[in-house]
């Protein structure tokens, strides 16, 4: 119970100017927290970047070491990579989503260009052979100006090297 003190009145709840500092810090933490909130849901370019990669050395195990072919199917219209086996092609389909900031601005396959209006299939055959590929990609990001990448597939191990900008050619 609490009591006053004679000559003073007694102080039960908050002063404005203690509401408004309360109220100001609540909308300072929700301005910067609600935008992060919102990209939640979509995957992320460095996740998409692992997935791939992850995806592409067990494709390439599966190839070498289970002599099992398995296609990487990009259909850049759609904004959705894949990765499927060659002997279960009856399987239902399960593309992946590159997230709505992330784009496919070019694939180029054994130094041929390929069309973005079609699905392009890079092949890992059996015994390990995988060719040289490229995928190039924009980032819309957060920034004024969208980042491009270059996803360069090896074709001696399978690995995605990740390399900044649009790089056609290593020479």
């Amino acid at each position: 119970m609490r009591t006053s003190t004679p000559g003073r009145p007694r102080r039960d709840g908050f002063t404005l100017v203690e509401l408004a500092a309360v109220l100001f810090v609540l909308g300072l933490i929700l301005w910067i927290a609600v935008p992060r909130m919102a990209l939640l849901g979509e995957p992320g370019r460095d996740a998409v970047f692992r997935e791939l990669a992850s995806a592409s050395e067990a494709a390439y195990d599966a190839a070498l070491f289970e002599k099992r072919e398995t296609r990487l199917i990009l259909r850049p219209d759609a904004g959705t990579f894949e990765f499927r086996r060659a002997d279960r092609a009856d399987d239902p389909s399960r593309p992946r989503e590159l997230g709505p900031r992330l784009s496919i601005t070019g694939i180029r396959v054994e130094g041929e260009d390929r069309l973005l209006d079609i699905p392009t299939e890079i092949r890992y055959r059996a015994g390990g052979l995988v060719p040289e590929a490229r995928i190039f990609l924009s980032d819309a990001g957060e920034g004024d100006r969208p980042t491009l990448w270059t996803l360069r597939l090896e074709p001696y191990d399978g690995s995605l090297k990740i390399l900044e900008g649009t790089v056609r050619d290593d020479g």
